[in-house]
């Protein structure tokens, strides 16, 4: 068994989605298409397997790994790596050295400062009823910490989804509902449509002063033309019956029997509580078709946010349909650092000599972040 690292580009489609699909830690992030760009379109992809060259390079890793344009020594795994599952301790140790040795090696050669790292919260391995005590990105030798995302449980009872809302969110959606001026209409990926979502993203990001954040065309095109027709994501509008115009969207990406927000956006002037009685609707329809079984993430929320700033403003909005808090696992990668790594080889010789006795001994110690 040897363990090589073979990049993103030299792997089929086939190979890639066959392992993410096999593993308990694989999620709709790391199919093939999902990766091939960041939504920063520019930014190089730097993903990669690990595979066995004894055994037909059948894959044992895989990362999701993107370069900064803006910052190119830094690299992010928005999110994260898959692992084969059921490992042996000694498979599983040869796996992370060659996986270590090469990020290492990235990082000798001053290609990299920085690399931090996310776990996908709705994988097989993170659902609430599989998730770790313990962030497991430790184990890859990254720094851990965690950050929070919400969650609806799409198995409750029928007369908890609504029940479980917050109050102003059931108010919107019974006042919506009551005057049927609206109705929700599923995209077939059309490029009409694919031209409808488009502009509405865009009048999002301008109205609240975030036109930076504005992602590429290019990147919606692979959502629309790749994703969509492969069922690894699902686009609704929301019409107004009255104007026959589309007003909002939501953009919800699917994987087994669990589902996540994606994209929403919406017209300028739009009834208050539109947005909500949309997305509400869209997790029931989802629901139904997981034949009320699974999870459907709303997204990332700051619940210590306490000033009236657009993230309390999103994270009010993610956690008002009856969601639950949930881990995302989170970490940085600790770069080997040579000079303590030979320290601990004089540690080992010398049975652990006190910080004094190294002092006496002429070994200068330095500690680096």
């Amino acid at each position: 068994m040897h363990f090589e690292v073979k990049l993103y580009k030299d792997i089929s489609i086939e190979s890639w989605d066959t392992f993410v699909k096999s593993s308990s830690m694989g999620w709709a992030y790391h199919l093939y298409n999902m990766i091939a760009m960041d939504w920063n379109v520019e930014n190089p992809n730097k993903s990669f397997a690990i595979v066995d060259t004894d055994n037909k390079d059948e894959i044992y890793f895989v990362i999701q790994m993107h370069q900064r344009i803006d910052k190119p020594k830094v690299y992010f795994s928005r999110w994260g790596y898959v692992l084969k599952d059921n490992l042996s301790p000694k498979v599983f140790k040869k796996v992370r050295n060659c996986f270590s040795e090469y990020i290492d090696k990235l990082h000798e050669d001053g290609k990299v400062t920085r690399l931090t790292i996310a776990l996908p919260p709705l994988s097989e391995a993170n659902k609430p009823e599989n998730c770790s005590l313990i962030n497991p990105l430790g184990n890859f030798y990254f720094s851990p910490y965690v950050r929070y995302t919400a969650i609806v449980d799409l198995s409750k009872p029928d007369d908890r989804l609504l029940a479980d809302c917050e109050e102003t969110t059931r108010q919107a959606i019974r006042k919506i509902e009551k005057s049927g001026q609206y109705e929700i209409v599923e995209s077939n990926g059309s490029r009409e449509d694919f031209d409808i979502y488009i502009k509405l993203h865009k009048t999002t990001f301008m109205r609240t002063d975030a036109e930076n954040k504005i992602k590429s065309d290019k990147y919606h095109e692979n959502m629309f033309f790749n994703l969509l027709p492969n069922q690894i994501c699902r686009i609704f509008f929301l019409r107004d019956k009255v104007t026959n115009k589309i007003v909002a969207d939501v953009a919800i990406l699917i994987y087994k029997n669990t589902a996540y927000y994606w994209w929403g956006a919406s017209d300028n002037h739009v009834e208050i509580g539109v947005n909500k009685y949309l997305l509400f609707n869209v997790i029931s329809l989802i629901r139904k078709s997981f034949n009320y079984t699974g999870y459907f993430e709303t997204g990332g929320v700051y619940p210590y946010q306490r000033n009236h700033t657009k993230d309390k403003g999103m994270s009010d909005f993610k956690k008002c349909f009856g969601t639950f808090f949930h881990p995302i696992y989170e970490g940085e990668y600790c770069f080997l650092n040579k000079k303590l790594s030979l320290l601990q080889r004089v540690f080992s010789i010398t049975d652990m000599l006190t910080y004094k006795q190294l002092c006496i001994l002429g070994i200068k110690i330095k500690f680096h972040k």
